[in-house]
């Protein structure tokens, strides 16, 4: 091709018959869907030097429509060699290797793409979702906001900035945008779900109760778009559901893929090399679980990898850095060069830490980087991911009856599927010593993350305290918000708001966990029970109530109270719940005794073994290892 200037080329091609005629040809066929002859014209065109920019970009979409990815990029580089200041073409070269998970390279290009074309709003939305994936979330709000000034009735845009004022705790700033993206469009999915979070983070029970027939009904038929799958897992227990919804979500997000069987591995190793991926190498309620993993796996037969998902090291990371044979952080790389990392070295098995939740990157094992794939303790449900072989439960979490809404097959430690951690506890005063309780009471305890802390959940404490009158209740601070809306409910159940505490945050982890000490009984929460709260909970020799539901995320509680020993503790209904708790607040030596065989148990129970649970692990590990 001979370099001409773009005015003298525009001005020929303009006034050339052929090239008029043809293109128009080519367009037509094109919105024909007949993309085959539109790529012959367009390129018969190109051989006789009969083309602009705008012709190797329409080349390039032709090309994309047909799958010849590598044409694709080919073209839309050579429409930029024409014409340099083509910022479209640098826009879909982004597109291009946002979708393929090469963040640097479309932050790069989305960068030149606004910096000829400084209005391109969907290159500004793009730059803060790869902004957001990194956790910059300051940066990642900029952007959406130009795009916003740019063109202020997208929902979308809407959306991603009321997702960032959400993670920033503005509940207020954030629920203004995502109803004003619903002004634009009615049903704008995401927008919905993240107001089901502000008003389940808020407690704002009337708001949510608007959403209530849509909570029922989402997300069970085909063909219906779902996002974040773990905000309906704190709006009901049903396996079905959520299988039905997990399954949907699939399809969005990968289509149909076809099952990997297998990556090739030497098989005569003498080690079995298992690979652990996670966002969560760091201080993370997942992370003190596996740390004793980690920690006890017999290093003379077991070869461990750890596969970072973020670019973020703390005092943590370097703890649990050194049981590891190999520590990659791959979080900056793309969805090529992730799975080459991984496959490179050769896993017999690959532990998935973090299955729907956000940061994940659940597309590796989707594409398969190991023979063995196992979901495990970051997601307590079915990822339907067709690679995804395993999930680790035991006989409570799910019972066999409930077997078939989960994608993978079960394995079944013998006892929990978790298992206890060891902590440590500070000798200093503690908040529940300036709580001035009267003589003969009952502190209950409830340290949950807000999310879980429903209606139903508050409705029940409300009538504990309602039926006793020497029981008091300590709750983890939330939002100032949530915090004045807890109040009123229990005001308005006819609860007095002096029998109600807040736990302050307290900097050292170990006076959150004397905590629990100072306690009498734990209040477990359902439709998600608490998983790392429970177990330091049972660590500080403190009985817990729990109600058992059918989900994964519900049977937590059930799973460690039978492990231990305990059914007592566990309710089968609400009113049963209810009925439990006052029971063992009006009958503090029934407690003690509870706590004595806690105590106990915490010497010589399978429980609180953490080298026995990993040698049944391994054991789990080595079986399937040798099926494959």
């Amino acid at each position: 091709m001979k370099k001409k200037s773009l005015e003298k080329i525009n001005n020929k091609l303009v006034n050339d018959s052929e090239f008029v005629s043809q293109t128009k040809k080519a367009i037509h066929f094109a919105n024909l869907g007949n993309f085959l002859v539109s790529e012959k014209i367009y390129k018969e065109l190109i051989s006789k030097g009969k083309y602009d920019h705008l012709t190797l970009h329409r080349l390039a979409g032709i090309s994309s429509r047909l799958g010849k990815q590598v044409e694709f990029i080919q073209y839309l580089k050579a429409a930029i060699k024409y014409k340099k200041d083509y910022a479209l073409a640098y826009g879909d070269l982004g597109n291009h290797y946002f979708r393929n998970g090469q963040f640097k390279d479309a932050l790069n290009y989305f960068q030149i793409a606004i910096k000829y074309k400084p209005d391109l709003f969907g290159a500004y939305i793009n730059i803060g979702n790869i902004f957001t994936k990194f956790g910059n979330n300051q940066d990642a709000l900029k952007n959406y906001k130009i795009a916003l000034e740019i063109k202020n009735d997208l929902p979308l845009t809407l959306y991603h900035i009321g997702d960032i004022l959400l993670k920033n705790g503005n509940y207020n700033e954030a629920e203004k945008y995502l109803l004003k993206a619903l002004v634009y469009e009615k049903n704008h999915v995401g927008s919905k779900i993240e107001l089901i979070r502000i008003y389940l983070e808020t407690f704002n029970i009337n708001s949510l109760g608007i959403y209530r027939n849509f909570i029922n009904n989402f997300g069970l038929s085909n063909g219906e778009e779902i996002i974040k799958l773990m905000t309906f897992f704190y709006l009901d227990s049903s396996p079905e559901k959520q299988y039905l919804r997990a399954q949907n979500y699939y399809k969005k997000i990968f289509g149909n893929t076809q099952n990997i069987n297998k990556v090739q591995i030497k098989n005569n190793e003498k080690k079995i090399k298992v690979g652990y991926v996670s966002a969560n190498f760091n201080d993370h309620p997942v992370m003190k679980i596996m740390e004793s993993i980690f920690k006890n796996h017999n290093k003379n037969r077991f070869e461990l990898f750890a596969y970072s998902l973020i670019d973020f090291e703390d005092d943590y990371t370097k703890q649990v850095k050194k049981y590891f044979k190999s520590y990659k952080n791959i979080g900056s790389l793309s969805l090529k060069d992730a799975l080459e990392t991984i496959r490179s070295d050769q896993l017999n098995i690959a532990v998935d830490l973090m299955g729907h939740t956000k940061q994940n990157r659940i597309e590796l094992f989707n594409q398969r980087v190991a023979p063995i794939q196992i979901n495990y303790l970051g997601f307590p449900g079915t990822t339907c991911i067709p690679n995804m072989d395993f999930i680790i439960a035991d006989k409570f979490v799910i019972p066999k009856k409930y077997k078939k809404f989960y994608s993978e097959k079960v394995i079944y430690m013998p006892k929990s599927f978790i298992n206890s951690i060891q902590y440590e506890y500070s000798t200093s005063e503690t908040e529940y010593t300036i709580l001035n309780l009267p003589p003969k009471s009952c502190l209950l305890s409830a340290f949950h993350n807000p999310l879980k802390v429903s209606e139903e959940v508050v409705n029940k404490w409300a009538r504990i305290l309602s039926k006793t009158k020497n029981t008091y209740l300590w709750l983890k601070k939330p939002n100032e918000i949530m915090k004045k809306n807890l109040l009123s409910y229990f005001q308005s159940q006819n609860v007095e708001i002096n029998r109600i505490f807040f736990a302050e945050k307290v900097e050292s982890y170990r006076n959150h966990i004397s905590r629990y000490s100072q306690s009498d009984l734990f209040l477990d929460t359902f439709n998600y029970n608490g998983h790392s709260t429970l177990i330091e909970c049972i660590w500080s020799e403190l009985p817990f109530v729990t109600l058992v539901g059918q989900s994964f995320a519900s049977r937590v509680g059930a799973s460690i109270l039978n492990s231990l020993g305990l059914p007592e503790l566990i309710a089968t209904s609400s009113e049963e719940y209810v009925q439990k708790v006052v029971f063992y607040s009006q009958n503090m030596d029934k407690l003690a005794i509870l706590k004595n065989k806690i105590k106990k148990q915490k010497k010589d129970f399978d429980f609180f073994d953490q080298k026995l649970f990993v040698t049944n692990l391994e054991e789990k590990y080595r079986n399937l290892k040798n099926r494959f």
